[in-house]
């Protein structure tokens, strides 16, 4: 498998970076890289709960945070410690914790991405899908994933784009 070019190296190095600062500050969690990934989106399989932004501009690539189901129950737990919930509301205050933490983490890299396009770089609202192997209308599309583990499960980073922006190699092609 090739490598990716800079800029998407980029992408990916600011949110690791900004995922494991603030799951040490804002949690006090441990959080370790694991090697890189890279292939066709329809190989690609999400976790059990996915929250996803699309940054525009240069960058023009989907950003998925998949959690393992034990991950994001420690996130949860933690988010909503002390606060009086009832049954029928643990699953959307589940999703919604997911989608806060991609959104912080997104903005957080929102200085680094900056670096790679001065212009405005819009970044859309985060979608959260639980249980969602696959993404059918990304059939056409190339992943490069990389894994965080922690104490309570993993959480992958995908960063998604058209397969026609990727070389043959895998390479993000500019």
């Amino acid at each position: 498998m090739g490598n990716v070019l800079p800029q998407i190296e980029s992408v990916m190095d600011s949110a690791l970076t900004q995922t494991c600062r603030y799951f040490a500050s804002e949690f006090a969690m441990q959080a370790d890289l694991l090697p890189p990934q890279t292939g066709n989106a329809e190989s690609l399989t999400f976790r059990d709960m996915t929250a996803s932004i699309g940054v525009g501009g240069v960058i023009d690539l989907f950003i998925a945070f998949s959690f393992q189901d034990g991950l994001i129950q420690a996130l949860y737990e933690r988010m909503t410690e002390g606060m009086n919930i009832l049954p029928e509301e643990v699953e959307q205050l589940r999703k919604d914790a997911a989608g806060e933490i991609v959104n912080i983490v997104v903005g957080h890299c929102t200085a680094d991405f900056q670096r790679l396009d001065a212009r405005r770089i819009p970044i859309t609202p985060p979608v959260v899908l639980e249980h969602v192997k696959t993404i059918p209308r990304l059939q056409n599309a190339m992943f490069y994933q990389r894994r965080i583990a922690t104490p309570f499960g993993t959480m992958d980073v995908d960063l998604i784009g058209p397969m026609a922006l990727f070389t043959d190699g895998l390479d993000y092609a500019d």
